[in-house]
């Protein structure tokens, strides 16, 4: 990268009310090599998607007629149940300040917190993951009923690609 846009960002920097601080942290997470294993909250914040294909894929939240439906129709009748949003503030975590051993630590967010985002932008978030890339590696492995593979040899080693990636 040259010096030209190199100072691009720094102007950029100067006129915002960034902290130096926090912006080479962020630099840092963004950038760095792993290492290490995940930490229990990516753990978490990774399973979302899978949550997700496999609750669209189900029909969750949807009558068991014969009917057949739009994955709209079924996110939105998911996104209505009381389990989408004991799902949500699961795999939501929120940082908490644990008064007793003086530690910060990660808890299930509230349900202030899930309804503090409209019906319309948690359909549209989670029609978002449907379509994305890892939506679509994470469908390509569900079997035809709609289950989640677990003993065939290629779903491991299939598995094992995806989180690689």
């Amino acid at each position: 990268m040259g010096v030209d846009k190199w100072n691009k960002v720094v102007k950029f920097l100067k006129t915002s009310n960034a902290e130096p601080e926090k912006v080479l942290n962020m630099l840092k997470t963004i950038y760095s090599k792993r290492s290490g294993p995940e930490s229990g909250y990516e753990v978490v914040r990774n399973s979302w998607a899978w949550i997700v294909v496999g609750a669209i894929a189900n029909k969750t939240g949807t009558s068991k007629d014969d009917k057949k439906r739009s994955t709209r129709n079924i996110i939105r009748n998911w996104v209505k149940t009381k389990q989408f949003k004991d799902d949500w503030c699961t795999f939501h975590p929120k940082k908490v300040k644990n008064k007793k051993l003086n530690k910060i630590e990660w808890n299930s967010s509230d349900e202030e917190d899930f309804n503090k985002i409209s019906s319309d932008r948690h359909l549209k978030q989670i029609n978002d993951i449907w379509v994305s890339k890892i939506g679509k590696n994470i469908r390509s492995i569900l079997t035809p009923g709609g289950k989640f593979p677990i003993s065939a040899p290629e779903v491991q080693k299939r598995l094992k690609n995806l989180s690689d990636e």
